[in-house]
């Protein structure tokens, strides 16, 4: 890549990661295009870099988030807790795909479909 672009592609990925730390979705579809116009070609170490950078920005959101004293640990403990222990036994584990879809889509389903929800004050029944 041109030295002359190397600015512009910085500030492009900065943004991109303003909007990750705030927002979030769609980050990592963001973020491959944005490292694409530094190295072309492999798409591999680019979602490496991706990745990397991703849980960066995220681990920098939290940080803000709990310093500024934001997070409610009733919910905000139970979720971090969660989330490591289904990375660590869903990334250890080769798991039926099939099998554990099944299971999430039937269990979510019966919760959603029979339990009245609540959306502004108006409750929603199936």
């Amino acid at each position: 890549m041109a030295a002359a672009l190397w600015p512009i592609v910085m500030a492009i990925i900065f943004v991109v990661a303003l909007y990750g730390g705030y927002f979030g979705a769609g980050i990592g579809i963001l973020m491959i295009g944005a490292l694409s116009l530094l190295t072309p070609g492999d798409i591999r170490h680019v979602v490496a870099l991706k990745n990397l950078l991703t849980g960066c920005l995220r681990a920098v959101a939290v940080m803000v988030l709990v310093i500024e004293g934001i997070v409610d640990w009733r919910y905000g403990a139970l979720m971090a807790l969660g989330g490591l222990l289904g990375g660590y036994f869903g990334g250890s584990r080769r798991i039926a795909r099939t099998g554990l879809l099944l299971y999430a889509r039937s269990s979510l389903g019966s919760v959603f479909r029979w339990r009245p929800t609540t959306f502004g004050g108006y409750t929603v029944r199936p």
